[in-house]
């Protein structure tokens, strides 16, 4: 049977790559935070900000991590979707496929009519 429904195939998918960016993105955000709070030693004076030292780094380490992983998990969840659709889809055609030829393979056999008589004079 062909693959059809194309586009939501590479919609599927560009999700599912998306959720592995935001991971990344996240896990990198979150680990520069946690480095950012313990490296810098007087951060006001740096950067002019009063971020809280390292319990602070810690909390946004967390708290980053946890917002990484539900994104993953919902960008990869609608990715998913899409293929659990799009296999239904495919499950079903194949099944009403299957039931069309055992409804055609069990329809009563009429014998072909008998060919005319023929009549000789």
């Amino acid at each position: 049977m062909d693959r059809r429904f194309t586009a939501l195939r590479v919609i599927g998918t560009i999700f599912k790559v998306l959720a592995w960016i935001s991971l990344i993105l996240g896990l990198l955000g979150a680990i520069g935070a946690l480095v950012m709070a313990f490296t810098l030693s007087d951060p006001e004076r740096l950067l002019g900000l009063n971020l809280g030292g390292p319990l602070a780094g810690i909390a946004v380490f967390v708290v980053a991590l946890i917002i990484a992983v539900f994104s993953f998990l919902c960008l990869y969840a609608i990715g998913e979707s899409v293929y659990l659709i799009l296999s239904v889809e495919e499950n079903t055609r194949r099944a009403v496929y299957i039931a069309q030829q055992q409804y055609t393979s069990y329809q009563a056999q009429y014998p072909s009519p008998a060919p005319p008589p023929i009549y000789e004079d």
